[in-house]
């Protein structure tokens, strides 16, 4: 029982420091103004070499024994991975910190995919709300539609748990691969359009 306790409350202490890690990195770089463009070139790149790097990963995984448990390590790079998200466009969170993750000890998708997932929900939230305090403090809080925002919170929140619970079900049996070359086409077919 108290050995139960203390794996929930060890967890709940890593997810703490990726979160915190990911802040005040997020925070430092966006202070900083270390952001590439928004423009097609650099996307189109971040999902090429995101593709290459989720085949690499999962060759590379494959051959390592199953680990369940999660390490200090896998806190503080997968905080780490969410920064480099941030920072290049194109990267996808999600990806970037479950591979981060696997790379880190997880060899499990799932377990690496829930701890990614876990740390999104406070980092999306503190995202969020960090955005919402300059709205307001610029003063064009008032013209937004408070509504409109309130509705598409609630249907996003759904559409994510609907997805995050087949993602968890389908990565059981599947690998990443299919999302990997979809990454490396996609990025192809991007540059075309420039």
């Amino acid at each position: 029982m108290w050995y139960m306790f203390w794996g929930q409350v060890n967890y709940l202490i890593k997810l703490c420091v990726s979160f915190l890690i990911t802040a005040t990195g997020g925070f430092i770089a966006k202070q900083l103004g270390l952001e590439l463009p928004k423009t097609v070139t650099p996307v189109a790149w971040a999902l090429i070499v995101g593709g290459v790097v989720i085949l690499f990963i999962e060759r590379y995984v494959g051959h390592r024994q199953i680990r369940e448990q999660d390490s200090w390590k896998v806190a503080v790079v997968v905080g780490l991975g969410q920064i480099l998200a941030a920072v290049f466009p194109g990267t996808s969170r999600s990806a970037a910190t479950i591979f981060a993750a696997m790379l880190a000890g997880l060899s499990s998708r799932a377990a690496a995919t829930e701890f990614a997932f876990l740390v999104g929900i406070p980092t999306m939230f503190a995202a969020t709300s960090y955005e919402l305090l300059k709205v307001i403090k610029n003063g064009t809080a008032v013209n937004e539609d408070w509504t409109a925002l309130g509705i598409g919170f609630m249907v996003s929140a759904a559409a994510a748990f609907i997805a995050v619970k087949w993602l968890l079900r389908y990565i059981q049996t599947h690998q990443f691969t299919v999302f990997a070359w979809y990454r490396i086409v996609f990025g192809a077919a991007l540059f075309f359009l420039v």
